[in-house]
């Protein structure tokens, strides 16, 4: 069952946050530089955006973007899939707005995440998906982590029936990724290499969400600065359910992937689950 391959939704937003401390590392991107600098033309109502806050969900922008809607009614079994890049520049350009002013509110963000990947790519000359072979999956030796490779297994439905995989197109730095818990737990098992500078960098707190939250570039850190601290993220797709979680302090981990809705009635015990599993490791 290790090598069985499942959708891990904004899992993806982990390594997409991963890159962009390899990127920091070598220097080739400042913390505070702005991705506007990427792109060929000026933002809607002149925002400015930097990198650290797209990974850290604190730019103040949407959720999703507005011109994606019409395409999710249209097509929501798989909401993502025809949201292009033309889309996303055509938003970036002329309609995107804040969310908030705010500039140091954590408010979670697909939207952010894509725009942080689409960047990445840009400022590189190369697709997203071929910097994340390189600098990440490769590294790693994760072989069978893919937007390309098709799940085990068919997606659940929150009400029982097989789902369609979802494609997350130009948002891809925030979702669409296939993995397996083999190489999920080899990623894990780098994060205790203390050695790691680009690990560091992505578990090393940016934000202060709540006394018993934090954020990294990627990882939620919960209960910071405690014996109890550990990292996590989740993610879900149509059909598919997952949590990751680890601490440092023990080098323990726990993976759960499943084929159940994010919106099933049972979609809340896999947290509750990776959780819980960690504590018996403490």
């Amino acid at each position: 069952m290790k090598d069985s391959l499942f959708e891990i939704g904004s899992i993806t937003k982990v390594f997409t946050a991963t890159l962009l401390a390899n990127q920091l590392i070598d220097k080739k991107i400042k913390p505070k530089s702005l991705v506007n600098k990427a792109f060929p033309y000026k933002f809607n109502n002149k925002i400015k955006l930097n990198y650290v806050s797209l990974a850290n969900h604190t730019a103040g922008i949407y959720r999703i973007p507005s011109n994606l809607m019409p395409l999710m009614y249209k097509n929501p079994d798989n909401p993502y899939v025809d949201y292009t890049y033309d889309l996303l520049d055509e938003y970036l350009k002329n309609e995107m707005k804040l969310e908030t002013k705010d500039s140091v509110k954590y408010s979670y963000s697909n939207l952010g995440a894509g725009i942080l990947s689409y960047a990445l790519s840009k400022k590189q000359n190369q697709s997203f998906e071929i910097l994340l072979e390189k600098k990440v999956f490769d590294k790693y030796e994760m072989d069978n982590t893919s937007y390309e490779f098709p799940p085990s297994f068919s997606g659940i439905s929150y009400d029982g029936y097989k789902t369609d995989n979802w494609s997350f197109n130009a948002l891809k730095g925030a979702g669409g990724l296939v993995s397996n818990v083999n190489d999920l737990s080899k990623f894990v098992l780098a994060q205790f290499q203390k050695e790691n500078k680009e690990l560091t960098l992505s578990r090393t707190a940016t934000h202060k969400i709540s006394d018993k939250m934090s954020i990294g570039l990627g990882w939620h850190i919960i209960e910071p600065d405690s014996e109890n601290e550990k990292y996590w993220h989740n993610g879900g797709t149509g059909g598919f359910t997952s949590s990751v979680s680890f601490r440092t302090n023990n080098s323990t981990g726990v993976i759960v992937l499943s084929n159940i809705s994010p919106m099933s009635q049972f979609a809340g015990s896999i947290d509750e689950i990776c959780f819980e599993l960690l504590d018996l490791l403490k």
